[in-house]
């Protein structure tokens, strides 16, 4: 799996350790786990994603936000 770019080094590194240890009683365990990693790690890139386009989205509102406090402030004292 490693050898066809199926899983990185971090979690091969990993399993090849349990599977050492005798974690696994057989390879549809392994290959179970595997497909587990491989969605989690997919899931948490997915959510980093989502929260830095969060945090992206906010700046800009608060940048607008400044911008018409500033504009509403200027316009106030020239009156």
């Amino acid at each position: 799996m490693r050898d066809a770019k199926k899983i990185d080094k971090h979690i091969y590194h990993s399993l090849y350790m349990l599977a050492k240890g005798n974690q696994f009683k057989n390879k549809r365990v392994l290959t179970e786990t595997i497909h587990k990693m491989k969605s989690d790690r997919a899931k948490e890139r997915e959510l980093a994603e989502q929260a830095i386009a969060r945090k992206a989205r906010a700046a800009k509102r608060t940048a607008r936000r400044e911008l018409r406090e500033v504009k509403l402030t200027s316009g106030g004292e020239a009156q």
